[in-house]
């Protein structure tokens, strides 16, 4: 397979677009092109037109990978979904992640704590932190470290009492709706019912005094 043309890609950096005499062409990164010694006039096997694509495809998903984490913090298993959503096979979705495992830059460990304590400063209680983390695919060992992380910097009930304070301060006590409705409201929040009685206990006492 020899090569006719090599052209610059508009509009996406250091990628070239690689044209065949039999009317093939492939779209590969400049890295590529280097490794391969691709240039007008080059004979390419078929062995080694699958090389270059191999080559390609694995140096793009994680040219793509890093550009994700580089942005924000991924689990392993959002990652991975991330690449696939891309159009990425999953097997190689899944040798990147493993690799950028080894280079810890992605770390299931510290995003679930960082995340936990995140969704606890957004008003999030136990349970709705919990099913997040879930959703994230991390280990179940790791959501109970991260919530004892988030534990450590403030007890549930206390975060209910500080909600309270700026967002139910005019509380009317006798008002058993409205009572039900703060309750309601820290439900759907994933707070538990006993950390919510808790704080509710406390948040009298304090507006009493």
């Amino acid at each position: 397979m020899r090569i006719i043309k090599i052209d610059k890609v508009k509009f996406k950096k250091n990628t070239f677009k690689v044209c065949f005499e039999n009317s093939d062409t492939i779209i590969v990164l400049a890295d590529s092109i280097v490794k391969f010694g691709l240039k007008v006039g080059k004979d390419l096997t078929d062995k080694e037109y699958k090389e270059v694509i191999s080559y390609d495809k694995s140096n793009r998903i994680m040219s793509d990978a890093l550009a994700l984490v580089a942005l924000r913090s991924y689990s392993s298993r959002g990652l991975q979904e991330k690449l696939l959503q891309k159009g990425y096979d999953k097997d190689m979705a899944l040798n990147v992640v493993n690799r950028l495992e080894e280079l810890n830059y992605i770390n299931d460990d510290k995003f679930s704590k960082n995340y936990a304590v995140y969704l606890s400063q957004k008003g999030k209680g136990e349970f709705a932190i919990k099913a997040e983390l879930e959703k994230q695919g991390i280990d179940k060992v790791l959501i109970m470290e991260a919530l004892d992380e988030v534990k450590s910097q403030e007890e549930p009930y206390e975060q209910i009492v500080k909600i309270m304070r700026s967002k139910f301060k005019n509380l009317k006590w006798k008002d058993k709706s409205e009572v039900r409705r703060t309750a309601a409201f820290f439900l759907r929040r994933g707070f538990s019912s006993e950390n919510i009685a808790k704080a509710f206990r406390e948040y009298k006492n304090i507006s009493i005094d």
